[in-house]
């Protein structure tokens, strides 16, 4: 038996046309209506009711891990999912790079994005992996440059802790914060807080005068002179979904984070050439990926972020086709390619974005199963009011165990 589960970042939504239709029901979506005429649907809160769902601990409570428990922040997803090393000690960080300007002896932001630089990171990279800490001895720093002004970072070292508070205001005009121990009787942190202090210190003073900054300053581009950080978080300890259930699998998405939700589950990582992010992200090479894999492994994960970012961006023509593409340019190539009679497939979201609101809110978002022992409801199509009617009513968290479940590979709970 094999088994593959899509999860659609941001997917749901809330009526938004003048016949008050969600993304969703205004789609013409004919591969997904039909596996949910043949499945069973139900509604789904990725945490729980009435919780304002972030993209990591949803997707670590779908895959079937109690965040309450496990989440530790966001950042050593990043990190995990470019591919750098993280060890128990360390200490990981979302990374930015942006724009300030001296005030006095402060720092005031300008660009939260550095206008978006689209060149010159990994010499800016270079030079700040150069950077030694001498007010905490013993501490190294990595940082590693990912899509324009993106990263991830990682401090290393004896006696840290991840409890500490970030460098990035998150308001142009605001001056940039100091970090500090989230408790200040706590040794670890304050000591990590001293270290993020000094490297943000040396960062501006090794970025400003940088070939790449200097070169941007004469075309008129904002400098990129500094490294925002933020999510510290450590390495959270995860059993194995292998160990669980004894099935091998692997993730394919296009962000650094979904990749290292994946592998921090023990999942391998697989690229679909010509697969993004965005909403240009390549489908057909995602489910030619997808499908390749089910050959030799036991289920899959597949990712896709463009719905989210239609939705952020209150483009509700831009949600509608991109969840068109993925009927079409997906879901009716697995429906095409994968083997019915021992397969079978869960597909949902990490959250609800609203067209109006333009960020996660806390409504519960459509699930359908399908596959030969699914039993099927009444469900006529795929949408937030279809699935509320549903079979599977409505639940939280967990998917992938129930999807695991139809291929009879869960351990059973007591005798």
């Amino acid at each position: 038996m094999k088994a593959i589960l899509i999860i659609a970042d941001g997917l749901g939504g809330r009526p938004t046309d003048v016949a008050g239709k969600t993304c969703l029901e205004a789609a013409h979506k004919p591969n997904l209506d039909e596996l949910a005429c043949r499945g069973a649907t139900g509604l789904v809160d990725p945490i729980g009711p009435g919780i304002r769902p972030g993209s990591d601990t949803a997707h670590l409570s779908l895959l079937g891990y109690d965040p309450h428990e496990f989440y530790t922040g966001r950042g050593v997803f990043e990190c995990l999912g470019m591919g750098m090393a993280v060890g128990p000690g360390d200490v990981c960080f979302r990374a930015n790079f942006a724009t300030v300007e001296r005030t006095g002896g402060a720092l005031k932001l300008l660009d939260r994005r550095a206008g978006r630089i689209a060149g010159g990171q990994v010499d800016l990279a270079r030079a700040l992996n150069g950077i030694r800490l001498v007010d905490e001895p013993g501490i190294a720093v990595e940082f590693l440059p990912s899509t324009q002004h993106r990263g991830a970072f990682i401090l290393r070292g004896e006696g840290l802790s991840w409890r500490v508070g970030e460098t990035d205001p998150h308001e142009v005009g605001a001056m940039v914060p100091d970090a500090h121990p989230l408790q200040w009787d706590d040794t670890a942190a304050r000591r990590t807080a001293t270290a993020v202090n000094e490297f943000t210190r040396k960062c501006v003073q090794v970025l400003e005068t940088h070939p790449v900054n200097r070169t941007r300053v004469k075309e008129g581009k904002p400098q990129a002179n500094i490294l925002l950080l933020r999510g510290a978080s450590r390495l959270p300890h995860l059993e194995p979904i292998q160990a669980m259930y004894g099935v091998r699998g692997a993730v394919i998405a296009g962000g650094a984070l979904y990749r290292g939700v994946g592998l921090a589950c023990g999942m391998e990582r697989l690229d679909a050439p010509g697969a993004t992010g965005g909403v240009d992200t390549d489908l057909h090479s995602k489910a030619k990926t997808a499908l390749l894999a089910l050959e030799r492994l036991d289920y899959v994960f597949l990712h896709v972020k463009g719905t989210d970012n239609a939705a952020h961006d209150r483009d509700a023509r831009a949600k509608v086709a991109f969840i068109e593409r993925l009927d079409g340019e997906l879901f009716g190539r697995l429906r095409e390619g994968i083997d019915w009679k021992t397969t079978h497939l869960a597909f949902t979201g990490d959250h609800t974005t609203p067209i109006d609101f333009g960020d996660h809110t806390a409504e519960p978002v459509p699930v359908l199963f399908a596959g030969p022992d699914v039993l099927p409801d009444r469900s006529a199509g795929f949408s937030e009011r279809e699935a509320a009617q549903g079979g599977l009513g409505r639940f939280s968290g967990r998917v992938l165990p129930m999807l695991l479940n139809y291929n009879n590979w869960n351990p059973k709970f007591g005798s």
